[in-house]
């Protein structure tokens, strides 16, 4: 019993070193996405940002909880172990609620109605607004996409030129129709947000299934610590 609580402990340890790493990974992914989409919900009016929050909180959250983790299996704290264990159920539970959001809400881009009106809006102002005309850049070269429905729309423009960011060239060149992405972004951008809510809910219930797995762990631990200190020696 002693070798495999020991066994446990060692074991929560590296599960938790591993975990803060990844909190470290999501947190830095989250920041990124966020500084790329954060222009871009604002002006659609929409909850494009929703994903690449949540990564940073949920990054956050993680690296904290890890912490406690760590030192409580190492240092062999009952009171630390503990305080893991409730943050870990804590933040499960928190995720769970994440994946519904992301599966029910995030993904369901039917309600999404506003993102081709607002795209448009924002499309209309590429030749006069700098701003959108960065954003519109940004989302033609990350989504592959042109124009809100088609490259066409680019025609009813007053400088009737397409960007290159339709056509994967180099910044200041033109692209022709026939070389242009054939979707219109309005439908990339609800694809997109779809996608980004299947991955954060899929995420979210993995983490979570591995969650589960610590909390069980720290709790046999914390068992095991709480027994050992009243016979008065460690395992």
């Amino acid at each position: 019993m002693g070798c495999g609580i020991g066994l446990i402990k060692y074991l929560l340890f590296i599960f938790n070193f591993i975990f803060a790493v990844c909190g470290l990974a999501i947190l830095s992914l989250g920041v990124v996405i966020h500084l790329r989409v954060v222009k871009l919900s604002d002006q659609l009016d929409t909850n494009l940002a929703f994903p690449s929050i949540t990564l940073i909180v949920i990054g956050s959250i993680i690296f904290v909880i890890s912490f406690f983790g760590c030192c409580g299996a190492i240092r062999e704290s009952h009171c630390m172990t503990i305080t893991f264990a409730s943050f870990l159920l804590f933040i499960l539970l928190v995720q769970v609620a994440v994946a519904v959001y992301a599966f029910v809400v995030v993904k369901n881009t039917e309600k999404q109605i506003n993102i081709a009106e607002n795209y448009r809006t924002l499309f209309n102002d590429y030749d006069t607004n700098p701003e959108n005309k960065e954003i519109v850049n940004l989302v033609q070269s990350t989504l592959q996409c042109c124009g809100v429905v088609s490259a066409k729309d680019y025609s009813k423009l007053p400088n009737n030129i397409i960007p290159w960011s339709c056509c994967n060239k180099q910044e200041g060149e033109t692209c022709s129709v026939d070389e242009s992405a054939k979707e219109g972004c309005a439908q990339a951008i609800k694809d997109a947000l779809s996608t980004a809510g299947t991955v954060l809910g899929s995420i979210a219930i993995a983490v979570a299934g591995i969650e589960l797995i610590g909390i069980i762990f720290s709790l046999c631990l914390a068992n095991s610590i709480k027994n050992s200190e009243r016979r008065g020696y460690r395992v």
